[in-house]
């Protein structure tokens, strides 16, 4: 029998390792290549790292700057409801709202998502400050009155508050109105339009309350608009307050 010489041999070996690992078995091959990728998607992402620092330190940094934008846009909401500026404070709103989604959903809280309905009897003030004016119609800073009337087509309208029930309204006017003074007014609501005649009064300094007429609100309703409709010289009147009282059916 003849062996092997060292050499041969150590070739001998070398050649059935290599057989040997040609033939590993599927799964291990593949078991194999998940260890790989795992090692790799352990390694984090240094810029990802560093991005998602940022972010967290800029909200950290900014946090109290937009907490005190927030409450003074919820300030400024309450002013100009109160003032009879719904518009106005519905853009407020919305600008607070866009700034609680970037920050503490406390500040958010403080307010109702909705707005409360108003009581069934309460009267509705429509102040003359907050009014939409046109046609030459301004307000005096100093009596808080409506005034300069001129001309057909001169309008002051409002913004019906949110939580208003529908149903029937009586529309209470104060105004005055000099002897040679006067005409006709309209009164509009979203559907609805009520005309009347203006009745003078005594004179510029003095002031009358009446109810001109009732209006039909609906649920949708959202604006109230009172507008010259033909006028005498030197003005249709001089307009103090609006109120809509609302109509109570009998039992």
């Amino acid at each position: 029998m003849k062996f092997a010489t060292p050499a041969e041999q150590t070739n001998l070996d070398a050649m059935i390792d290599h057989r040997r690992s040609a033939h590993l078995p599927v799964a291990a091959l593949a078991g194999l290549a998940a260890c790989v990728v795992l090692a790799a998607d352990d390694a984090p992402d240094p810029l990802l790292k560093l991005r998602g620092e940022w972010r967290a330190q800029v909200q950290k940094d900014t946090k109290p700057l937009r907490e005190k934008y927030a409450e003074n846009l919820r300030k400024l909401e309450s002013e100009l409801a109160a003032g009879g500026d719904y518009t106005g404070a519905a853009r407020a709103r919305r600008e607070r709202r866009r700034v609680a989604e970037n920050t503490d959903s406390r500040i958010e809280k403080t307010q109702p998502a909705k707005p409360a309905e108003l009581a069934a009897e309460a009267a509705v003030e429509l102040n003359p400050k907050g009014a939409g004016l046109s046609g030459g119609v301004v307000f005096d800073t100093t009596t808080g009155i409506l005034k300069s009337w001129g001309a057909a087509g001169a309008t002051a309208s409002w913004q019906l508050p949110a939580g208003l029930k529908p149903g029937g309204y009586d529309v209470e006017l104060t105004w005055s109105c000099a002897p040679d003074a006067g005409g006709e007014m309209l009164l509009k609501e979203d559907r609805h339009t009520i005309r009347r005649t203006v009745k003078p009064t005594a004179g510029w300094e003095d002031f009358q309350t009446q109810v001109v007429g009732t209006l039909r609100v609906l649920a949708n309703s959202r604006l109230l608009e009172l507008s010259a409709a033909t006028v005498k010289a030197p003005g249709l009147f001089q307009l103090k307050s609006v109120r809509l009282l609302p109509v109570i059916p009998n039992k």
